[in-house]
């Protein structure tokens, strides 16, 4: 193609997107517009893009600098505000802040780049970040783009880069190689090949991968398949490392070269992009018209219904009327003040006993009150102060008991009732009171007055009626504010009826504009065709509106240092309280367990025989074998490609469980001590049962809408599922899993619900191999090493996001029940949504724990450039962990890759984090039970002695000795079988219900930012349909019935510890009350069991969509969506219709939560009930034999000397 016949091709490319670009002003789609003016810039300035995009720290940003020669974009493992930056040749240096609303900000010639990065913090204000160098290697036409990381949830990033990508000659997406199987990867370069993209792939950082554990060849072909199932075939595949530019693999050169290639075509290249984007921006821009349209057709049919008559309307009318009717605040207020007037008529502040306080106040300020003859004036007055500070404390008890704590409950059940959720006013409610001083019974007084019964009487009336007036007023104080935001909360509730009933008289014109909307889209059909085939001649006049443009963007504000924004303060230092580590560290345990188990064997021993001792040695040896043997439960958790596996195997020194970049631990793999019946390295591995893989499989099969009664119905149906190309994120998720169990099922049929015994290679299949893994529910190895010969179980759990519910309550009972909990992260990766939520649960449920047994592991330290990025790494891991509500997080940053090479493990850092763990596991776990230890043995040395004392007491006496211990015995006896727990069941009662209040408001706190990261500009894309509406509902929705479950769980984990602290108040209580009856009792302390956690679904989970079309309907297009802030409206109208869903939620499983206690306290009680029984019987008998026989005094003497010789 000559010169003059590309110039001539790109006036008329130029002259067309003119063309549209007025079309779409003209027809109001501004984003179309936008598009087009961008794009008409571009070819004017014969500029060829080149975009990249992909997670952060990928690598994009090293990518671009080794591209342009330079180190211009700063790299960093640590994820920060990022914004779209494009880079070209200049002939001077700059930089330049591009700002949606208004002027550029121009840095000239030199400048830090973190400078620029002040200025770009709120990213709604950025558009862009343009870079010229002089000394760049880039051709002056060519310009580079990075884009922000898609992680990013900012609604403004992903506009920009949506909008920039759509630019693009080339589109390079950029993974990291352990993150490749990201399911963002396959959604968001799915949207880009829909968009027309030139794209190609790159696998960066290939450097990671061990040919040892995978052959090259095979993880090539794992990313070739991974994609194509997705439906995702781009221009190509590269794979490289720039870290090792030498690497065998390593395609950078091939990149660069595809590059230079792509320059040398570039007005080629350019045409027929552009040819491509005239054909995208009419294609979006019907599509547009269409939902515009579509949205209108709803709004009408939603006014003019199917079928409709007067008589409908009326009735409507008269229903809406009556509901606004009902929304009457006076009523509400009159309701509280009559149920309030009912509790201070039925107060009953002055009985007999406070009466008779106030009597002696009085008589006390009666003027011929006297004390004592010497110094009676000072005796007089302080009489008089004890007498007043006597009544009046006596008062405010019966203040508090009559009246404060009813109005306090009534004004809590008021707000509930009416839905009514302010923290402030429900913190007043919970903080009411009636201030009351001597000042006001001083003032009741009436001077001169006797003190006789009837002004006692009125006296104290007086006083009541006061109190309650004051108790009314402070009330009223309250109310007017409950009031005011009652009626605030019912006006717009008032105003939305308002609106609903007025839409009944707007339906006479539905019928003439639906014929209009026709008309239109026909003729805009048919202008777009003739525009398309057109030709168009170049105007001048083109030219002058495109150097307006040009001009406007040049002008701009001229940076200067005085401009340059205050510094946000950066994270601090990660608080390693290095002092504390050390010296947990160097200290040895002041204690051997093994020897106190010992010892506790010999006394256990040393005590038989002895009366009363029976009880106290079955606990004894109890406690000693558990002691001895020293077990411990380690729960390691982390999201896939964290590097839990490899850090697992760092632990227990070889490369026991397979470790790759592919999906691996899909069930519950526990690594025990080896033992005499299970031999070192071998497994057992419990297939599931028929029931529970019937449960995955119709899960999955669910997400296709495809049913199945039995396993073999399942399995026929699979291959027309796979057959079909087109899937979805959510789809391919549970289609991987659907193939491996259509591929493992014939194998494995027969044996579902086995346990299989096999060696460690076969266990290593079952574990990496997902057509065998699908069937496995869980797996024990048995493995030798210097860390399972501490006595630790290390459970390796299914990754946080994993795909199957039952892994969430099976994650939860091990962060309960586990001793310590690991979780890992890896370098340079951010928190995804999963660990996000994870992390939010352990925040949730850490203060339950007697002791901090959380541990925080960032693999792959070895990554890192020097020192300071591992401090900054650590310290950005505190930050986040702090915002999930983990303080004080101990947090240690390893190396496993350099932990399993004996010529590196010192490297590798992992010797630290052992000596703190170890020193945790043999300090402060075994402490908690050696204490309880020496307790008992405590009670062992008084309980004999007080034995050895009632045998050699005075004999003459005994007969009334023994009937006195009978007498003692009986009392408690009856007391004991009286004894329930009712009272203990109302406080926990009451305690579930304050528990459950608070769980609605936390989770709608978070409402906003679960809407935010589900309705975002890449899931609403302007060519989406109503499908992507669905799906973004669809995350919603399971977003925040996953967080009710969660927070039901913790909610059931803080239940339960109260359940504890009652019951252990009520053992202390008992034991006072029956060591007031027979001091010399003694009693063991029970510690309480925890119990398998109920099971509390999601929320929202089997909810029509319909049930969701008001909100739904709200959105007409991605642009005013999220550009116009509609999506504030729609995010109200959901929240307004989860509301009483959510509370119907939490209803039903507090019902279920409060059965699960009772039961608990029931089992507990009676236990509790029967180990006093048992304890008291054994005792009382005890003396009673002591009382008859005397020829084992010396024997017991002897064994007490032993005893006392031992413990000291």
């Amino acid at each position: 193609m000559s010169t003059a016949h590309k110039h001539k091709t790109t006036e008329q490319m130029m002259a067309k997107s003119m063309m549209l670009y007025e079309r779409f002003q003209q027809f109001g789609d501004h984003e179309r517009a936008e598009k087009a003016k961008r794009f008409l810039k571009k070819l004017y300035r014969e500029e060829f893009i080149i975009a990249f995009c992909g997670h952060f720290s990928a690598g994009k940003s090293t990518m671009i600098n080794q591209l342009t020669g330079e180190s211009i974009l700063p790299s960093s493992p640590i994820p920060t505000s990022a914004n779209l930056v494009k880079i070209r040749h200049a002939d001077e240096d700059f930089a330049k802040i591009l700002y949606r609303n208004r002027k550029p900000l121009l840095f000239k010639g030199s400048y830090e780049f973190d400078t620029i990065k002040e200025f770009c913090k709120n990213g709604m204000e950025v558009e862009s970040i343009e870079i010229g160098r002089k000394q760049s290697k880039l051709p002056k036409t060519l310009t580079v783009m990075d884009t922000p990381g898609i992680d990013s949830t900012d609604d403004a990033h992903r506009i920009s880069t949506e909008s920039a990508l759509h630019l693009a000659d080339m589109v390079f997406y950029v993974m990291d190689y352990n993150h490749v199987q990201s399911e963002l990867n396959f959604t968001y370069t799915k949207e880009l090949l829909s968009h027309g993209a030139k794209l190609y792939l790159i696998i960066n950082q290939i450097d990671k991968h061990h040919q040892e554990e995978l052959s090259f060849d095979e993880f090539r072909q794992s990313v070739y398949r991974a994609f194509d199932d997705w439906g995702v075939r781009p221009e190509g595949f590269y794979f490289t490392s720039l870290k090792e530019p030498d690497h065998p693999f390593n395609d950078f050169s091939v990149v660069k070269k595809l590059v230079a290639d792509s320059i040398q075509m570039r007005e080629e290249l350019s045409l027929q992009s552009a040819e491509a984007m005239t054909e995208r921006l009419i294609a979006e821009h019907l599509e547009w018209l269409k939902k515009e349209q579509d949205e209108k057709r709803e709004q009408l049919a939603a006014i003019l219904g199917n079928e409709w008559n007067e008589k409908e309307i009326f009735a409507k009318e008269e229903q809406l009327r009556i509901k606004i009717e009902q929304k009457d605040v006076q009523k509400a207020v009159e309701e509280l003040e009559n149920e309030r007037e009912t509790i201070l008529k039925n107060a009953y502040i002055m009985p007999a006993q406070t009466r008779e306080l106030a009597k002696s106040f009085l008589e006390a300020n009666q003027p011929d009150f006297k004390v004592g003859f010497f110094f009676s004036k000072k005796k007089t007055e302080e009489e008089k102060t004890r007498r007043l500070e006597l009544f009046l404390a006596d008062l405010q008890e019966k203040v508090k008991a009559q009246v404060e704590w009813h109005i306090r409950d009534l004004q809590a059940k008021w707000l509930k009732k009416y839905n009514l959720v302010h923290d402030d006013l429900a913190m007043k409610a919970e903080e009411f009171r009636v201030q009351l001083d001597s000042a006001l019974l001083t003032s009741a007084i009436k001077p001169g007055a006797q003190v006789t019964g009837d002004s006692v009487l009125h006296y104290c009336d007086e006083v009541a009626e006061k109190l309650k007036k004051m108790a009314r007023m402070a009330s009223n104080e309250w109310l007017e504010t409950a009031k005011s935001i009652l009626e605030q909360k019912w006006q717009s509730e008032l105003g939305s009826l308002q609106n609903e009933w007025t839409e009944w008289n707007q339906k006479k014109n539905a019928v003439l504009q639906w014929k209009e909307l026709d008309i239109l889209e026909d003729e805009r059909k048919k202008a777009f065709a003739m525009l398309k085939t057109g030709t168009y001649s170049y105007s001048p006049t083109f030219d002058e509106r495109i150097r307006k443009w040009e001009a406007e963007e040049q002008e701009a504000e001229i940076f200067t240092k005085e401009a340059n924004p205050s510094k946000t303060k950066s994270i601090p230092k990660i608080q390693r309280r290095e002092s504390e580590y050390k010296k947990a560290e160097s200290e040895a345990p002041a204690f051997s367990p093994v020897i106190i188990a010992e010892k506790m064997h010999r006394w256990s021993e040393a005590l038989k025989g002895i009366p009363g001792f029976k009880y106290l040695r079955k606990e004894l040896a109890e406690k000693a074998n558990r002691l001895g043997k020293q077990e411990f439960t380690i729960a390691l958790f982390g999201a896939f490609s964290a590097g839990k596996s490899s850090f697992a195997n760092a632990m227990l020194g070889e490369k026991v469980l397979p470790v790759s970049p592919n999906p691996t631990t899909a069930a519950v793999n526990r690594i025990h001590p080896p033992n005499e019946i299970n031999h070192d390295r071998t497994a057992a591995v419990h297939l599931k049962t028929r029931e529970e893989m019937l449960s995955d499989l119709q899960s999955s099969l669910g997400v296709f809408h495809v049913k199945a009664d039995s396993l073999e119905e399942g399995y026929e149906r699979i291959p027309n599922i796979t057959a079909n190309e087109n899937k979805n994120g959510k789809e391919n998720i549970h289609l991987s899993f659907l193939k491996a169990f259509y591929e493992g099922f014939p194998e494995y049929k027969d044996h579902l619900g086995e346990t299989l015994v096999v060696d460690l290679e076969t266990f290593r299949g079952f574990v990496a191999n997902e057509r065998q893994s699908c069937f496995v529910e869980s797996i024990d190895l048995y493995y030798d090493c210097e860390f399972t010969r501490l006595g630790i179980t290390l459970v390796d759990t299914p990754g946080v996001d994993s795909i199957n519910a039952r892994h969430t309550g099976v994650a939860f009972e091990y962060i309960k029940n586990s001793d310590a909990i690991l979780f890992v992260t890896y370098y340079n990766h951010a928190f995804s949504k999963a660990d996000r939520e994870f992390l939010i649960q352990l925040g949730r449920v850490k203060d339950s724990f007697e002791l901090d047994k959380m541990f925080f592991i960032v693999n792959a330290v070895d990554l890192a450039n020097d020192e300071e990025e591992i401090a900054d790494v650590l310290s950005y891991v505190q930050n986040q962990l702090l915002q999930y509500g983990i303080r004080f997080p101990r947090i240690y940053g390893v190396s496993s890759l350099l932990a399993l090479d004996p010529n590196k493990r010192k490297q590798s850092r992992i010797e630290s984090f052992q000596t703190a763990f170890q020193s945790f596991l043999q300090n402060d776990l075994t402490k908690i039970a050696v204490q309880s230890a020496e307790r008992d043995m405590k009670r062992a040395v008084l309980q004999l002695e007080q034995l050895i004392k009632t045998a050699e007491e005075n004999r003459e006496n005994r007969k009334e000795k023994k009937a006195l211990l009978a007498k003692q015995k009986e009392q408690i006896s009856q007391h004991l079988q009286k004894e329930t727990f009712d009272l203990l069941w109302k406080r926990l009662c009451q305690e579930i219900d304050e528990l459950v209040y608070y769980v609605k408001q936390r989770v709608f706190y978070r409402l906003p930012d679960f809407f935010k990261e589900s309705f975002n500009p890449s899931v609403l894309q302007p060519s989406s349909g109503k499908a992507a509406l669905r799906t973004a509902l669809e995350d919603f929705l399971s977003s925040i019935g996953f967080d009710l479950s969660q927070e039901m769980r913790a909610t059931s984990l803080r239940a339960e510890k109260f359940l504890h602290q009652v019951l252990n108040a009520k053992q202390k209580s008992l034991h006072e009350h029956y060591q007031s009856i027979q001091e010399q009792l003694y009693f063991s302390d029970l510690e309480w069991p925890t119990k398998e956690t109920p099971e509390f679904p999601a929320a929202f989970h089997s909810l029509p969509q319909e049930t969701f079309s008001p909100a739904l309907a709200l959105f007409k297009n991605a642009k005013t969506f999220f550009e116009k802030n509609e999506k504030q409206l729609m995010q109200n109208k959901l929240e307004d219709i989860l509301s009483p869903l959510a509370d119907q939620y939490l209803f039903n499983e507090k019902e279920k939560l409060s059965q699960w206690i009772k039961e608990i306290l029931d089992e507990q009680f009676n236990r509790l009930k029967n180990s006093l029984a048992s304890e008291c019987e054994e005792q009382f008998s005890a003396w009673m034999e002591a009382l008859e026989a005397t020829e084992n005094i010396q024997e017991w003497k002897e064994v007490l000397k032993v005893l006392q010789k031992d413990i000291a």
